[in-house]
C-alpha cells in the first residue's frame, strides 16, 4: 500500500499533541494521572482509533488506560506501553517551564518529552495515521498508558499484571528502555533494543552502638560503625563480567572502533581479553553498570542532636543486580564484605530476575527493517538496561518485552532525561512515528505480515 500520509500535517499534529500532553502535571509523587488518562482515552475515541477503551483507577487519582484494537485473526496482541507519570522538575532552573509544553527552537520543551510521554504520542499518531490510510490489522493491538512507573509501578504496571495479565497475554510488549544513540560508540548512530534489565534489590543497613554524650567519644559509635561498613562496600566492588546480552552488544558495536579495540570488543567473552579491556570499559559509568552488580548508598539517617551519640544509624543502598545474579548469593557476599555483627542487613525490595527477550525473531527483525528504512546506515544492537522499567513485569513471567525508543539522542539529550530542560525535537517526533508505523504494520498489518509466521 502506498502511503497517502501528509507528513507535514502529521508533524504539526505530533507537536500539538506532545505539547498538550506535557501540560498535564503528572509529577510522581503524587502522580494524579487521571486527567491525562481521560485525555488519552478521549484521543483514542475521537480519532477513531478504537472505542474499546477502559480506564482503571489502581489508587485514588491514578488513571490507567487500556485501548484495544481488534485483529482479523485469532493471534496474541502487540502491546504498546508507556507511562504517564514523570519525575519532579524545578521550574526556576529551566529555560522554558517544565509543564507549559512550549514549542521553541525546533523543540517541544517539558517534562516527559523524552520519558515517556513522547512514546505515547508516537504510538497514538502511528496508529491514527495507519488507520486513516486504510491499513487493517490481522493481529490485535493494545494501547496501554500506566501510572506510577517512576515509583516502581506498585500502583501501575505491577497492579495491572497481578490482576489482568491473562486478559492482556501479549505476543510482544513494546516499552521504553533504549533508542538511537549518536556519538556514544562512534560516529554512526546505533539503536539499542533493550532485551533485559538489571533488577532493583534495595537494602537497608542498620548499625547499632552505645549511646552517649558527644563530648566523650568511644569505640562503639553506631555512626562510625556504619561509615566503616559503607567504606568497605565501596572499596570492594562486585566482580565484572560479560553475559550473553552484553557480549552480543559489544560485538555489535565493535565495528565502530579501531583496532585493537574492535578486536577486544568482539572477544570479551574470553577471560584474558576481558581482563585487558576491563580497565577502559569500567572507566565509563554506564558501561561499568552493565558489567557488574552495583551498589549506591543514597540515604543516610542518624542522630537527633549534635551533642548526643545515637544508638543507631541507618543507610539505604540502591542495589541493581544483573539478570544472572543469585540474590541470596549477593546478600551473603554483602554480609561477608561488611564483616561486622553490629550491622544488620535488611532487604527492603527483592524482585525476580527480569528475564531476557529473544535477541532475534519477528520483533527484533521488524526494528532492524524500520531503522534501515528511516535511519540509513544506523546499526541495531541488544541492550541491557542498567535501571528498571515496567517491561520487567512481563519478562519476569516469560513474555518477550522490548524497550525501544524510535528517536535519536546524543549525550546531551540523555542528560536531560530526569534532568533540566528535557525536550524533544520536532524531527525526532516525526522520525519516531515513521519508525513505529513500519514496525506496527510489519507485525500486525494484514498484507505486510502475511506469510511471516
Amino acid at each position: 500500500m502506498n502511503s497517502t500520509t501528509d507528513w507535514t500535517a502529521l508533524q504539526a499534529d505530533a507537536v500539538a499533541t506532545m505539547s498538550r500532553y506535557v501540560q498535564f502535571d503528572t509529577t510522581n509523587p503524587p502522580g494524579k494521572e487521571m486527567p491525562a488518562a481521560e485525555w488519552l482515552a478521549d484521543q483514542l475515541r475521537t480519532r477513531g482509533i478504537t472505542h474499546d477503551v477502559t480506564i482503571h483507577e489502581p489508587a485514588a487519582g491514578r488513571g490507567l488506560v487500556i485501548g484495544r484494537i481488534a485483529g482479523s485473526e485469532p493471534l496474541k496482541p502487540l502491546l504498546l506501553n508507556h507511562h504517564m507519570d514523570v519525575v519532579a522538575a524545578d521550574p526556576t532552573r529551566w529555560t522554558h517551564p517544565p509543564f507549559a509544553g512550549e514549542v521553541a527552537e525546533g523543540f517541544v520543551w517539558g517534562r516527559g518529552t523524552l520519558d515517556t510521554k513522547n512514546l505515547g504520542v508516537i504510538f497514538l499518531l502511528a496508529l491514527d495515521s495507519l488507520l486513516k490510510e486504510g491499513v487493517r490489522f490481522r493481529r490485535p493491538i493494545i494501547f496501554l498508558a500506566v501510572p506510577d512507573e517512576e515509583a516502581g509501578g506498585r500502583d501501575g504496571m505491577r497492579w495491572l499484571t497481578e490482576r489482568y495479565l491473562a486478559e492482556l497475554d501479549p505476543e510482544w510488549v513494546w516499552d521504553e528502555g533504549s533508542g538511537g544513540l549518536r556519538g556514544m560508540f562512534g560516529e554512526r548512530v546505533m539503536f539499542g533494543v533493550a532485551v533485559a534489565e538489571k533488577r532493583p534489590h534495595n537494602v537497608r543497613l542498620i548499625a547499632a552502638g552505645d549511646p552517649g554524650h558527644g563530648s566523650m567519644p568511644h569505640a562503639n559509635n553506631a555512626v562510625a560503625t556504619l561509615a566503616a561498613a559503607l567504606d568497605r562496600i565501596t572499596c570492594h566492588p562486585r566482580p565484572a563480567h560479560v553475559n550473553s546480552v552484553t557480549a552480543t552488544m559489544f560485538r555489535a558495536i565493535a565495528d565502530e572502533q579501531k583496532f585493537p579495540a574492535s578486536f577486544l570488543l568482539r572477544h570479551l567473552d574470553q577471560p584474558w581479553i576481558f581482563r585487558l579491556a576491563s580497565g577502559r570499559l569500567m572507566a565509563d559509568k554506564m558501561l561499568a553498570a552493565l558489567l557488574r552488580d552495583t551498589i549506591s548508598p543514597t540515604i543516610l539517617r542518624a542522630g537527633y542532636k549534635i551533642n548526643v551519640i545515637p544508638e543507631q544509624a541507618e543507610a539505604e543502598l540502591d542495589c541493581r543486580l544483573l539478570p544472572e545474579t543469585d540474590a541470596a548469593e549477593f546478600d551473603r557476599w554483602l554480609e561477608t564484605v561488611i564483616a561486622d555483627r553490629r550491622v544488620r542487613i535488611e532487604v527492603d525490595e527483592a524482585t525476580p530476575p527480569s528475564g531476557v527477550a529473544p535477541m532475534a525473531g519477528p520483533f527484533y527483525a521488524a526494528i532492524q527493517r524500520a531503522v534501515a528504512t528511516h535511519a540509513p546506515g544506523a546499526g541495531v544492537f541488544p541492550f541491557l538496561v542498567p535501571g528498571a522499567t515496567d517491561g520487567r513485569y512481563f519478562r519476569q513471567r516469560g513474555y518477550a518485552a522490548y524497550g525501544f525508543g524510535p528517536v535519536i539522542m546524543d549525550r546531551g539529550d540523555l542528560g536531560r532525561v530526569h534532568g533540566i530542560d528535557e525536550r524533544i525535537s520536532v524531527e525526532n517526533l516525526l522520525l519516531g512515528i515513521k519508525i513505529a508505523r513500519d514496525i506496527i504494520r510489519d507485525l500486525c498489518g494484514e498484507k505486510a505480515a502475511a506469510g511471516k509466521e
